[in-house]
């Protein structure tokens, strides 16, 4: 029940916020567009801590909105690298202050990377050095998602959503953080077969 409720308040957000319908503006929108909520600070650091995030791993945040996940996967768990995407311009600008206020070395600063796109236009190739995926989409932008990143990481990397599974995939690990409200973080673990 909590989780409808909180698609509808993504819903509704969404339609306060003006995004239009995908079939509106298909050639510039993504087939399915999630809505900015931002995750709370608490949420980021126990994903990146459920996600054991070592010194010298790349971490990508899909649909990275202000890029607080990635800065903290590269200041705080020394990432070697972190790559935030986001459909929207306006995030990346975000992503831009967020860089300045989080005082930064100039080597964490070269560390990370933001890029417009569409995650779900995105191919295995795109992920085959990647350690740490982590999202905050809706659930059918992770189903989508699914085989890509089964397909594209390497054995023993992880993928870390907030609120929302994978549909088919059971979760290595859940955990329940209390923040703003209650948050849901689940953990998936690429296996060695990749069959």
């Amino acid at each position: 029940m909590r989780k409808f409720a909180l698609l509808a308040a993504v819903a509704a957000v969404a339609t306060l916020a003006g995004y239009p319908a995908a079939q509106d503006k298909k050639d510039k929108e993504p087939d399915i567009v999630v809505p900015y909520v931002p995750t709370n600070e608490k949420v980021v650091a126990a994903m990146l801590k459920l996600a054991a995030v070592k010194e010298g791993e790349t971490v990508y945040d899909l649909g990275c909105g202000d890029g607080r996940i990635v800065i903290a996967a590269v200041k705080d768990f020394k990432a070697k690298k972190g790559l935030g995407i986001d459909f929207n311009p306006e995030r990346l600008k975000d992503c831009a202050e967020s860089v300045k206020k989080a005082k930064l070395t100039p080597e964490q600063e070269k560390a990370l990377t933001f890029k417009q796109g569409d995650v779900l236009k995105m191919t295995p190739d795109d992920f085959k050095d990647v350690d740490v995926v982590t999202m905050y989409l809706l659930p059918k932008v992770n189903d989508l998602l699914a085989p890509v990143l089964k397909k594209g990481l390497k054995p023993g990397a992880r993928i870390v959503s907030h609120d929302f599974m994978i549909t088919d995939w059971k979760e290595d690990k859940r955990e329940e953080v209390r923040a703003d409200r209650d948050h849901t973080i689940y953990l998936w673990t690429i296996k060695g077969d990749k069959k």
